[in-house]
């Protein structure tokens, strides 16, 4: 089988990172670029992480263009899971030897899309600025986009007293909405589903077991990653991004329902919530795929896979 095109649309982050790592390293995924948004850190710092995460991976052959500095209709609040590097923990990362494409990733992504032979499918991991400026500025190309596969949003039970709001989601709900209403095929990872996606005591000890130099560097960046998850809500590192990328390679990893989502842009407390109708209750339309449930077991196999040598 032809391996699948995909552009990967980051923030890294850790978990982007590892997603990084996994397109590059599965075979049934072709990695034809990645570009960068603003996000887990500034979009400078957002770039230059992907560019060293690239350069480790020896994928230096694969072209980074930096996108959007700001949402776009309200100020950049940044993430905080991943430190204010947005990859802390990271030291022995190589500095990057080929310098990102110099035009905007918008642009970028529009060029690729334009001159592929074959629709080519997107998995934005971060706040869907890049994403929403291509649908309103070359809304021409939007048939070459296969799918998107995003890691975004938050679909909670009502008894769980929880914020609906999920990060990507939240620093730009303008551009979701744009993405929602754009008649995309998308398919939303959201955190209620990657939330079962945790990296605990047995899934770290199998990650040192590969014992490769790509499985002792995600070792070292879980490590830190669990620190947030494990201080605040007392559980493992959830490898939200990772999921959304493997979802592409085996789309029965989750179920899914079809729903229309809609974002809370004004309230108080729900502010950047994705609201989902199952049954059309507001006489619209579905306009995503929502996971519902994940195969945890059978996503670690895949990113194991990709750190054997």
């Amino acid at each position: 089988m032809k391996p699948i095109k995909v552009i990967i649309d980051c923030d890294p982050g850790h978990d982007d990172a590892i997603a990084l790592l996994m397109a590059h390293r599965l075979p049934e995924i072709e990695l034809v670029a990645v570009t960068t948004v603003c996000g887990n850190a500034p979009l400078a710092r957002t770039t230059i992480n992907a560019r060293r995460i690239m350069e480790l991976l020896g994928a230096s052959d694969v072209p980074i263009a930096a996108g959007c500095a700001s949402p776009l209709a309200r100020p950049l609040v940044l993430g905080t899971a991943d430190g204010p590097s947005g990859l802390d923990g990271s030291p022995y990362l190589p500095e990057p030897t080929v310098e990102a494409v110099p035009v905007h990733g918008v642009d970028f992504l529009a060029a690729k899309l334009r001159e592929a032979e074959e629709p080519i499918v997107l998995v934005p991991t971060g706040p869907l600025t890049n994403i929403g400026m291509l649908v309103l500025k070359y809304p021409e190309l939007l048939s070459k986009i296969e799918k998107v596969v995003l890691m975004g949003g938050a679909f909670y039970r009502r008894s769980e007293i929880i914020t609906p709001t999920e990060f990507n989601i939240f620093c730009d709900p303008e551009a979701a909405e744009i993405v929602l209403a754009s008649g995309l095929d998308i398919t939303m990872v959201g955190l209620d589903v990657t939330m079962h996606v945790l990296v605990e005591e047995d899934e770290f000890a199998a990650i040192e077991k590969i014992d490769t130099p790509l499985s002792r560097v995600v070792f070292d960046w879980l490590k830190f990653y669990e620190k947030l998850h494990r201080g605040q809500m007392g559980i493992g590192g959830a490898l939200h991004d990772p999921l959304a990328l493997a979802v592409v390679v085996d789309p029965t990893l989750i179920e899914t329902r079809e729903a229309h989502v809609s974002i809370d842009r004004t309230g108080t407390h729900t502010f950047g919530a994705t609201v989902a109708d199952y049954f059309k209750l507001n006489g619209l339309e579905p306009n995503v795929k929502l996971a519902s449930q994940v195969n945890s077991a059978k996503f670690f196999e895949m990113l194991y896979r990709s750190l054997e040598d």
